[in-house]
């Protein structure tokens, strides 16, 4: 049966349409990967429901995007992923830099569903204070808390006793007040003349803490502090990106100069 050239062309087009959609996920439509651009920033991965369930970054968040749609993985828990995705949002950074840092604050901020690996907290310990009963202040090492801010955060547990070691030394504090010390004996520092004495009440609160503040600051004056600028999103600005001692501050977009 010969077909008419309008009904051959239609059925091509139809042919040709579902080609190109079915690679994507079932219940996405190629609408969503058409609006994507070719340039570096941060992709959102919604259920039906509207809500993230991934982000990721990309240099080209066109490309980046559609590399999770091909492949020959057939496993459940990638199957599972793929029939979640309803919708896909996005945000242009300009640079590589602010996507992968926006990327970071999105999973902290969202939590998505599939996000399990990069929601870990890099910095596992951290000086922290506190003032005791007394009006001492405390200089503790702790294992780094949600929704806490150390004034000093590291990975290693020794690197922090190294590290605290060297302040008791460098400022004159107490093993005992810095917890480095938890035996009931006499304080080290006292045997070496490193402590004055603030353990046993021999030194007055205000005259300790003010070594206490000093050795503080000078751990953060460690720490770097600087200011990026970089290309934006058009060529009417400039990227931003603020770090004061060693702590993101912010990150954002500025009038190019």
């Amino acid at each position: 049966m010969l077909l008419s050239a309008d009904k051959a062309g239609a059925i091509a087009q139809a042919l040709s349409a579902r080609s190109k959609d079915k690679w994507l996920p079932l219940h996405l439509s190629q609408e969503y990967v058409d609006d994507l651009p070719g340039t570096p920033g941060v992709y959102y991965f919604h259920n039906e429901k509207g809500k993230v369930v991934y982000v990721g970054k990309a240099r080209n968040i066109r490309k980046r995007v559609t590399s999770h749609f091909t492949g020959n993985s057939a496993g459940r828990q990638r199957q599972e992923f793929l029939r979640n995705i309803h919708s896909i949002t996005f945000e242009k950074t300009g640079t590589e830099l602010m996507a992968f840092i926006l990327e970071s604050i999105e999973i902290r901020r969202l939590w998505p569903q599939y996000n399990a690996a990069q929601k870990r907290i890099e910095s596992k310990f951290g000086f922290y204070t506190f003032e005791d009963q007394q009006g001492y202040l405390r200089l503790a090492i702790e294992k780094r808390r949600k929704h806490t801010t150390p004034v000093f955060a590291f990975n290693l547990l020794a690197e922090g006793h190294s590290m605290l070691r060297q302040l008791i030394r460098e400022f004159a504090l107490c093993p005992k007040l810095c917890f480095l010390q938890t035996s009931p004996e006499p304080c080290t520092g006292l045997e070496d003349k490193s402590c004055k004495g603030a353990c046993e009440k021999k030194e007055k609160p205000a005259k300790y803490n003010l070594r206490v503040q000093e050795a503080i600051a000078h751990l953060q004056s460690q720490q770097p502090s600087f200011l990026i600028l970089d290309a934006g999103r058009q060529a009417t600005e400039q990227s931003c990106i603020l770090m004061e001692k060693g702590k993101f501050y912010g990150m954002g977009y500025v009038p190019a100069t």
